[in-house]
């Protein structure tokens, strides 16, 4: 119960940040992610089936409250991102700490590709400008993460001894 608790009040802190905190730190018209943050932390301790329907939800909710001319970008990119940090739960006895790198940088990268090619559908935008926002958007990303696995691992440490 205690957990439940816990896990109810993180979710509502991030989305509180996410709504009233983002728009004062963002970056040119990249904001930061709080939402993508939690929910890598979230899957790879949870697995891939909680990490997809966390990363579905709070995808639909960003989608529904930001921009509704690209319904289901934040979803999908989201999703995916919930996928394949999941697939770390169950894993520290297994791969090193540099597989687990690429697996959370990665699917940084993957969430900027998706979801800013989707954005610049609806947009004409050159293709300079279009490399500049996914390389910002992975750059914030990447030091939000960096900085929160300062704070608190992914995954156990004391498996890596």
């Amino acid at each position: 119960m205690i957990n439940l608790i816990r896990g109810i009040a993180t979710f509502a802190v991030v989305i509180f940040a996410q709504i009233f905190l983002a728009e004062y730190l963002d970056v040119g018209d990249i904001r930061p992610d709080f939402l993508l943050v939690l929910l890598i932390y979230y899957s790879a301790r949870k697995g891939r089936i909680n990490g997809i329907l966390l990363g579905f939800a709070a995808g639909i909710g960003q989608d529904l409250t930001s921009s509704l001319s690209v319904l289901g970008a934040n979803a999908l990119s989201k999703s995916i991102v919930g996928f394949t940090t999941g697939t770390l739960n169950g894993t520290e006895t297994v791969w090193t700490p540099r597989v687990v790198n690429i697996y959370v940088y990665g699917s940084i990268v993957v969430h900027a590709l998706i979801f800013q090619f989707i954005m610049a559908l609806g947009l004409e935008l050159a293709w300079v400008q279009i490399i500049n926002r996914i390389f910002l958007e992975i750059l914030i990303s990447a030091m939000m993460v960096t900085g929160m696995r300062f704070i608190i691992p992914i995954l156990s440490r004391d498996s890596w001894k």
